[in-house]
């Protein structure tokens, strides 16, 4: 270590030393505050229990406001002891020593998790990452820079940029350097061991990715970026950034984000806490169709649907032909063109008479075409619903029940050929066997051809969400909880079709991040994708790509960039093994070098080890195949599962999505079961998972996608 090195170490450690004692300090006096506090809680709660009876009405809903009131003072204290807990493990990232435009003195400015000031407040010790000054550290190299303040743009030079690492409260490292993120950090933080959670990459965002963390100026964010770019992560960055900066309109209970499944839910739940902010509200579309079909509607899952899909070995098979199309942006216009076809044939209007009071025909038409023609078509009855009941409420000086104004609508409906919404998408379905002859009415019923409310309804996946859009195409939204959303994630936005896509737009009238990544689609139509999306939400979107890969070893990325022929990807250099290509004699001989890796894994060096089946089916026989010693030392993961697991596990590559693992183990990439485009897509798929190491097993004729790497 040369002198000035040692100097460097001596000055940050030095400083480490000096905060480190503030933070224990500011911890001591948070301790004791939040014990006062409490004991005023429980006092104001035993004073209220214990002369409730004797106080007036005022004076009860005074105690219970200071009571509120100190409740929210103290969840507010425990926020900020979390917050110093996390400083005092990892204070701080970075420095940049800054001299603002005419001064001639530099500004130390540490950045770290959160915000530190002294204790007379007088002095910043740290500045948190989503501060605006803070931008500095990720847009600037050393040389002139800015950043933008709420008085205006703040210009001068950063002097200084210094990486430092600190764990558990340890100074390990301070480098300087004359570039952004240094390479060195970028290559010691990505070379560690992967987690069974996702974590923050607060000290290693880029300078593309914080354009997107602290974008406020998009209504509707797609994000196209390759898989290991990191995506998800800069989503949530930015959720926290939003938060930060919109503290008093935007609050986390504000924010969904659609899921792709449980295991993914669980597997990023660990960075939104860990930036200082609470979870979010997760769903997934399936449950949203859960929700709105109700009983007595069953469907088939998501990933029912994918096993057949990844499954199918046919391209002109017919149910694959209806999925493809009713995905597809096509489909959608036919059934926004099938509503504006009822919107002139579905009723058949008379005059209806409420008790003594009559609305002539005439007058319903015109409400219908005219004063209500906004709303949904039985939407437009509803309000004529209420019209009428209001006009008898206001000729009779009386009051209409809500079960009358129930009955009132029902009668109304009666006009209707069909109110039954599986009646009327089957109805639609028959209307387009002309031009798509391979369609059919793809619902099972229970035991006849007439569709009742007790009808049992049994539904294909891609019949689903068409359904529940025609429901909201036609009839009134009812109030949920998704209304006072501000912000949603949509996460692997290749996987949904247009039709949900729609569904979205009439969802959520709010501000959207929509992130995937079109080469990781199991049908490559994905090309349209962007544009699709563009024309369903309109010109407002901003369309933003991230090319370059950080995930993977530069060999296991090229490996997989040249294996789905992607031109514009980038790999990050961080060079490691190269994938290997294991020939096996036959299935049991596989099924025996998986156990021989699974015994020379080294779990205490890779903390996640994955062998990823391309169906679920293929994972359990796989699991199955195996002796009790090894059943006992793994995981099966399956559709029906929630949690990601440290360890070895089991899977399929559907289940995948969004994850990564030090150690891939790919099986069977045979001719047999990795032949089409599709199953192409699919090994993309697993491979981009890997961290370090990936391996790709075979027996008998190996899958021609690897002839090219194995000359």
């Amino acid at each position: 270590m040369t002198k000035q090195q040692n100097d460097v170490m001596q000055e940050e450690k030095e400083h480490l030393n000096k905060v480190q004692k503030i933070i224990e300090e500011q911890l001591h006096a948070a301790n004791l505050s939040l014990d006062q506090n409490k004991e005023e809680i429980i006092n104001q709660r035993k004073y209220l229990w214990e002369n409730i009876y004797e106080m007036d009405p005022k004076e009860i809903l005074s105690n219970l406001t200071f009571l509120s009131q100190d409740q929210d003072s103290y969840e507010f204290r425990e926020d900020r002891k979390r917050l110093l807990l996390k400083l005092k493990d990892n204070p701080y990232f970075g420095r940049i020593d800054f001299a603002y435009e005419g001064e001639s003195e530099a500004e130390a400015l540490y950045i770290g998790l959160g915000g530190l000031r002294s204790k007379n407040g007088l002095e910043t010790l740290i500045y948190d990452w989503r501060a605006p000054i803070s931008s500095m550290y990720y847009d600037f190299d050393i040389g002139k820079a800015y950043y933008e303040a709420p008085a205006g743009r703040m210009d001068g030079e950063i002097l200084r940029k210094r990486q430092i690492k600190i764990r558990r409260g340890i100074f390990e490292y301070a480098l300087d350097s004359d570039f952004k993120i240094d390479d060195e950090i970028l290559q010691r933080e990505l070379s560690g061991n992967g987690s069974t959670k996702m974590r923050n990459i607060v000290a290693t965002i880029q300078k593309e990715q914080n354009s997107i963390v602290r974008d406020q100026s998009s209504s509707i964010m797609v994000v196209q970026g390759v898989a290991g770019s990191g995506k998800t992560s800069v989503a949530l960055h930015r959720i926290a950034f939003l938060l930060y900066q919109n503290r008093k309109n935007l609050h986390s209970s504000e924010i969904l984000i659609i899921s792709p499944n449980h295991i993914f839910a669980d597997y990023i739940s660990n960075v939104l806490p860990e930036l200082g902010e609470q979870n979010i509200l997760e769903v997934s579309f399936d449950e949203i169709a859960e929700h709105e079909l109700g009983d007595p509607c069953k469907f088939e899952s998501k990933y029912e649907q994918m096993e057949y899909r990844i499954g199918c070995k046919s391209e002109d098979d017919e149910r694959m032909q209806r999925i493809r199309l009713k995905n597809s942006f096509p489909f959608l216009r036919e059934l926004r063109d099938y509503v504006t076809y009822l919107e002139g044939h579905l009723f058949t209007f008379s005059s209806c008479t409420f008790r003594d009071f009559t609305m002539p025909v005439e007058k319903i038409k015109h409400l219908y075409q005219e004063t209500f023609s906004a709303e949904p078509l039985f939407g437009r009855l509803d309000k004529i619903a209420e019209r009428i009941a209001d006009l008898y409420e206001s000729d009779h000086n009386t009051e209409v029940s809500v079960s009358s104004r129930e009955e009132l609508k029902q009668k109304l409906y009666e006009m209707a050929e069909s109110s039954n919404i599986f009646e009327l998408y089957r109805g639609f379905i028959r209307s387009l066997r002309e031009n798509y002859p391979v369609l059919a009415p793809d619902m099972i019923l229970e035991n006849n051809d007439i569709i009742t409310e007790n009808t049992k309804i049994n539904l294909m996946y891609e019949d689903v969400f068409p359904i529940v859009l025609l429901k909201y195409m036609l009839f009134s939204k009812q109030q949920s909880r998704f209304d006072r959303i501000k912000h949603v994630i949509v996460d692997e936005m290749q996987d949904y079709s247009m039709v949900q896509y729609e569904l979205l737009h009439r969802l959520f009238h709010c501000k959207m991040t929509i992130l995937g990544d079109i080469n990781q689609v199991v049908d490559k139509q994905g090309e349209t994708l962007l544009d699709n999306i563009q024309n369903i939400f309109g010109q407002k979107i901003t369309i933003i790509k991230m090319m370059k890969s950080y995930r993977s070893t530069y060999e296991i990325s090229e490996f997989c960039r040249k294996l789905c022929g992607l031109t514009d990807a980038e790999s990050f250099e961080r060079h490691g093994k190269a994938p290997v290509f294991t020939e096996c004699g036959d299935y049991s001989h596989m099924v025996e070098t998986i156990q021989n890796r699974m015994d020379q894994v080294n779990l205490s060096e890779m903390a996640t080890f994955a062998i990823i089946c391309k169906t679920s089916a293929a994972a359990t026989k796989l699991y199955s195949s195996l002796d009790t010693k090894h059943k006992e030392s793994c995981y099966l993961i399956n559709n029906d599962d929630v949690d990601f697991h440290e360890g070895i596990i089991i899977t399929n590559s559907y289940l995948v999505k969004g994850l990564e693992f030090d150690y891939v183990l790919v099986p069977e990439v045979t001719d047999v079961e990795y032949s089409s485009g599709r199953d192409r897509q699919i090994l993309y798929i697993s491979g981009t998972r890997a961290l370090h190491e990936l391996e790709l097993l075979y027996f008998g004729k190996k899958s021609t996608f690897l002839d090219e790497f194995l000359k």
